[in-house]
């Protein structure tokens, strides 16, 4: 059975987890390996297959999928959406923002998650801005909402769980619906303009 966690402020930024005493702690508390992204708001998604010898491994991606037990995949954010996809025998972390619901990263880890052989998958949301706070420009709100229409709020805002809920049809997804730009326990760029970031984890 999966185990996940999303952490807060209080625990502190895992912006650098390479050099980080606070992943290192992570990783003890949690008991398991621990692997980081650098994410890059692609689509890029890195299958871990075997267990590194490494307290910590960092990745060029934007998606970690694993089906090891004590593997533990981890995926940073401040207002983008952290998401967790378990299965019985499979997991995967995965950083959907903006651009990451365009380039389809998250279909992307579900189609490496199902070559490993998951199946029944579902996902949940941790900690992200919410569609009543996440306000574009109206060029950027007309173009993502023409091909992506799920997306659409009020006026120039965008809902980004909504968008990949529409964006995974048969997966269950559950969110959270807790917004960082509200919620001062939470590092949010959008609120504060600050560089720290909370994470969500995962592992067999």
């Amino acid at each position: 059975m999966a185990r996940l966690l999303f952490t807060s402020r209080h625990f502190g930024s895992l912006d650098h987890p390479k050099n980080s005493d606070k992943a290192i702690n992570l990783s003890r508390l949690i008991g398991t390996q621990l692997n980081f992204m650098n994410q890059s708001h692609g689509n890029q998604i890195v299958v871990i297959t075997n267990k590194s010898e490494a307290d910590i491994s960092v990745y060029e991606s934007d998606g970690l999928v694993t089906n090891q037990a004590n593997v533990a995949l981890a995926v940073q954010v401040a207002d983008c959406m952290p998401l967790l996809l378990l299965s019985k025998n499979v997991v995967a972390a995965v950083h959907v923002g903006r651009k990451g619901l365009l380039n389809q990263v998250a279909v992307n880890a579900i189609v490496e998650m199902k070559k490993l052989g998951a199946e029944q998958i579902s996902g949940v949301v941790g900690p992200h801005i919410c569609g009543n706070c996440y306000e574009v420009d109206p060029q950027m709100f007309g173009e993502i909402t023409k091909d992506y229409p799920a997306t659409a709020g009020k006026t120039n805002h965008l809902n980004l769980f909504a968008g990949l809920a529409d964006q995974l049809k048969g997966i269950e997804l559950k969110n959270l619906g807790i917004c960082t730009k509200e919620n001062v326990n939470y590092f949010s760029h959008r609120a504060y303009g600050e560089a720290g970031r909370q994470v969500g984890v995962i592992s067999l």
